[in-house]
């Protein structure tokens, strides 16, 4: 392989990154630099990973945060009080990225055109706006002044606002 085709390949990786299942590849999925760069981990660990929520055991998607689960316990196996780490962070779009690895894909791939199936996006709109039941209600409108959508919507389709998601963090 040349080195400008390396380059290449290296660059392009960097963009996004292709997940495998059981059935082999789905596609390429938004990468891990722009959930965490992008504000997206902020956003869902403030809104979305506090204890009573998706920061617990047993959730299909569970988030870590400083308000929720910790993935490391102080060393009297108590609860840390400290800023999200960067591990936590990672986790947090592992968690993210295999929930639906197929939809997730079908909805970058799109630029987010197809997104009717991606629970990460349907869950928290109401079911008068498209959405699915979720435990905690409607929680976001897919209209163009909700940051919580631009952000997750955003980041799904490959065009994250980094802004938007740093809004949405915001507790009101």
């Amino acid at each position: 392989m040349s080195r400008a085709t390396l380059l290449v390949t290296i660059a392009v990786s960097a963009l996004s990154c292709s997940i495998a299942t059981a059935d082999g590849e789905v596609g390429a999925v938004p990468d891990q630099k722009s959930f965490i760069d992008g504000k997206v981990s902020d956003y869902m660990e403030r809104r979305c990973g506090m204890l009573d929520c998706h920061g617990q055991e047993g959730r299909p998607l569970r988030l870590f945060s400083e308000w929720g689960l910790r993935l490391e316990a102080d060393k009297n196996g108590q609860r840390v009080a400290k800023a999200t780490t960067q591990a936590e962070r990672v986790a947090n779009y592992r968690a993210v990225v295999s929930l639906e690895p197929e939809e997730l894909a079908k909805c970058y791939d799109t630029k987010g055109e197809d997104y009717t199936l991606l629970q990460l996006l349907k869950k928290p709109l109401s079911l008068e706006n498209g959405g699915m039941r979720h435990k905690g209600g409607p929680v976001l409108t897919d209209a163009e002044d909700d940051n919580g959508w631009k952000c997750l919507f955003g980041w799904a389709s490959g065009a994250v606002d980094a802004t938007a998601c740093a809004e949405a963090s915001k507790v009101q």
